[in-house]
């Protein structure tokens, strides 16, 4: 949990720090010029400490002032009201903490730089709201799957390149982030539990999913897709169903050449995905009519 809020944690902390200083100082200030020193003599010597004298040494010089200077204040016959007592036996125990906390949270930074690669890779692999792979990974695969079929001379090979697209999903993110990221999730859900399991799933972003199925049957391939559409018009938002765009390609050995690159398929999809809505449209108004 920190490690992924950790910039957002870090900041907090620094201006609660910095809040507090200011709030202290300020606070003095409205005394005499030696307890506006004192405090400020103080609140350096915590910062001080919390950022160069280890957690546990740091602890115990804490418990040590602290006690010595309840003793020197609350103890002995110093003219001075009680909260201006409290501020100065607090000021160096509450700086040093929040140094010391500062100095932690730079350190989680250092091993955000440390693994910034490892960070890098896996967003440009994983989409992190569907867990689905990204694009970059589909690429991968179609590349390889491609070159299997139209080098292999042995059995027929073939795959299916579908994509289904959530139509009108921008105006739903623009006004409606949580409910949009509810939905990718619950497209990727119905993904995962209708689709074989040696079918690729990936989403490649504004509201596109992508299936790459392998050898199967018109029949098999067929009845899966019905499955999903079932499926995916349950899916509501608010009170409407999305709508889905599907295209689909199908790359065999003669095929194969023509579409070197997954670009090259999805410009073929993305043709495929518009005349299903225009089929939807006239669908729906032969309906009406």
């Amino acid at each position: 949990m920190i490690r992924r809020h950790i910039v957002e944690i870090g900041l907090a902390v620094l201006f609660m720090m910095g809040a507090i200083i200011a709030i202290l100082m300020w606070w003095a200030g409205n005394y005499s010029t030696t307890i506006a020193t004192a405090m400020l003599i103080l609140v350096l010597l915590g910062t001080a400490a919390g950022t160069l004298i280890p957690n546990i040494l740091l602890t115990w010089l804490i418990i040590g002032l602290s006690t010595i200077g309840i003793a020197i204040l609350m103890m002995g016959y110093v003219v001075m009201t009680m909260p201006i007592k409290i501020g100065l036996l607090l000021a160096f125990p509450v700086c040093a903490s929040f140094s010391a906390l500062s100095r932690s949270i730079l350190s989680g930074w250092g091993w955000v730089d440390r693994n910034r690669s490892e960070i890098n890779s896996y967003v440009e692999h994983y989409d992190q709201i569907t867990k689905l792979q990204t694009k970059y990974n589909a690429q991968k695969l179609y590349r390889k799957a491609q070159q299997f079929v139209l080098e292999d001379h042995g059995d027929d090979q073939w795959l299916n390149v579908t994509a289904i697209h959530w139509s009108h999903n921008r105006q739903i993110r623009q006004f409606h982030k949580r409910e949009y990221n509810n939905a990718l999730r619950e497209i990727a859900k119905i993904l995962k539990n209708d689709r074989l399991p040696s079918e690729a799933l990936y989403y490649i972003g504004h509201g596109t999913f992508l299936i790459i199925s392998f050898r199967l049957t018109k029949r098999i391939y067929d009845h899966r897709n019905d499955l999903t559409r079932q499926s995916l018009k349950k899916i509501k938002i608010g009170h409407a169903n999305p709508q889905f765009k599907w295209g689909a390609k199908l790359i065999n050995k003669d095929d194969a050449a023509k579409f070197p690159e997954l670009e090259d398929v999805m410009r073929h999809v993305d043709r495929d995905m518009e005349t299903d809505l225009i089929v939807e449209y006239m669908k729906g108004d032969s309906v009406n009519g």
